[in-house]
């Protein structure tokens, strides 16, 4: 129960990073989003500065004083009125926009008209407090040029104002949906992150799969059941291969671990002329080619030397003989020196499987050779008898196999592993007689970025049976 609750609380976490993740982003765009109205602000702050300073010049004295001050305070109470009114006329406005209602839109309108009556008196009461305040600075010794040329100053910087603080508030309130959409927005994403995937498994699995299984299996090879000749060793960190005269060694350079005998040592830059793409993917290009040009049998040692968990397996393909392989595992070929291994492909576009795993090629080698793979803690080869069921082997780990056994998708066996990315969809399920060659164990756990692009190029790499 612990385990269980300590894995809800990780998973928990996971998604909660990804959350503050993609909130963090969106409020970057919302911070460079908000710079302008922080501009607006300011200059607002500065226009009113202004426009105080330009309403005020020659100080007045006694009763005209407090006149003046008087008017001033009714000017800015019937100001601040208007500012009031011309808020809760954008608010109707957005209301009027939105309501459905007509009897709602008759009493909306009502008091967009008492509004537009009460501000139409405000800025009477205020031109008629401005007149009587500019009379006041008549008598107290001010002349009419110098009062008008500040009137006009000061109308300007209001128009300013103005022009500002309609900005303002049009950037406030954009500010204030565009927060609350941007916490919506990243909701929804998340929410996507964790919906869609689990949705998708589902149809894949309870709809996909099934019709995927009930399709006719592949068949690569001839229809025949003989699958004896074909022999393996067991797995070994090392192997050592017998090269008698005539006979050619190709084999990449990480894993020629030392050789006892009278060799002559090539460069073979692929190993297949016809396939450059597939082996350069695989890693195949470069290698070292050697022949036993001694009249004694030399001995070359094959092992790994960069991962302790990697093993060495090598299968005979006699004469008559061919195997289905992936030269991703391939690390090795021994071949007679008149005959040069011979690798085919076969082309699968008519299964509806193929379509489903995107895996629509098949490399084949033919014999007589000799092939080294190499996989995780060993390979494994497996015989498929048609007095059995089949065999079924997780399609990650499938390095070779008979081309005339049935090839077909067999649904992962449970949902829930399916889901928390234990199994994939589809595991390779064969029938007939014949043998399968299988790596004991995935490559275990990498880093995120690794796990990416291995599935990226994994996907690239099986549309070409690589």
């Amino acid at each position: 129960m612990a385990s269980i609750i300590a894995r809800l609380i990780s998973w928990l976490a996971g998604k909660a990073v990804v959350y503050v993740v993609i909130l963090g982003l969106l409020l970057v765009i919302f911070l460079v989003a908000a710079v302008p109205p922080m501009v607006t602000k300011y200059h607002e702050r500065e226009l009113e500065k202004a426009i105080a300073q330009l309403s005020e010049s020659k100080e007045l004295v006694g009763e005209l004083a407090e006149r003046a001050e008087k008017i001033s305070s009714d000017i800015k109470t019937r100001t601040d009125e208007l500012r009031e009114l011309e808020k809760k006329r954008q608010e109707m406005e957005k209301f009027w926009e939105k309501v459905k209602n007509l009897f709602q839109k008759d009493e909306i309108k009502a008091e967009m008209d008492r509004i537009d009556a009460k501000e139409k008196r405000l800025k009477s009461e205020i031109n008629g407090y401005s007149t009587e305040k500019r009379q006041i600075r008549v008598e107290g010794g001010e002349s009419e040029e110098e009062l008008k040329r500040r009137e006009l100053l000061r109308d300007d910087k209001e128009r300013q104002l103005r022009e500002i603080q309609d900005m303002r508030n049009a950037l406030d309130s954009l500010m204030r949906n565009e927060l609350r959409a941007l916490a919506l927005k990243a909701l929804m994403i998340l929410a996507a992150i964790i919906i869609i995937p689990f949705l998708w498994k589902l149809f894949a699995f309870y709809v996909v799969a099934p019709m995927a299984q009930s399709a006719k299996p592949i068949l690569l090879g001839a229809d025949k059941l003989d699958a004896q000749g074909i022999s393996a060793t067991l797995s070994h960190p090392a192997q050592r291969i017998d090269l008698s005269d005539g006979e050619v060694l190709m084999t990449k350079v990480d894993y020629l671990q030392g050789s006892m005998g009278n060799f002559e040592k090539k460069t073979k830059w692929l190993i297949d002329w016809r396939y450059p793409l597939s082996s350069l993917a695989s890693g195949l290009y470069i290698l070292t080619r050697i022949r036993n040009i001694g009249e004694q049998s030399g001995q070359i040692t094959l092992s790994t030397q960069e991962n302790a968990t990697e093993e060495l397996a090598v299968v005979d393909v006699p004469e008559g003989k061919s195997l289905v392989f992936r030269p991703h595992y391939l690390v090795a070929v021994t071949h007679l020196l008149d005959r040069p291994p011979r690798i085919r492909s076969k082309w699968v576009f008519g299964k509806l499987h193929a379509w489903i795993n995107l895996r629509f090629r098949y490399l084949i080698m033919d014999g007589p050779v000799k092939l080294v793979f190499s996989a995780q803690r060993g390979i494994q080869v497996e015989s498929v008898s048609p007095d059995l069921p089949g065999r079924r082997v997780n399609s990650n780990l499938t390095a070779a196999f008979s081309p005339h056994l049935n090839h077909s998708p067999k649904r992962a066996e449970t949902f829930v592993a399916y889901l928390r990315g234990k199994n994939g969809l589809f595991d390779d399920f064969f029938q007939g007689a014949g043998i399968v060659i299988q790596q004991q164990v995935s490559a275990g756990k990498k880093n995120p970025a690794a796990k990416l692009w291995d599935t990226v190029f994994g996907a690239i790499g099986k549309v070409f049976g690589i």
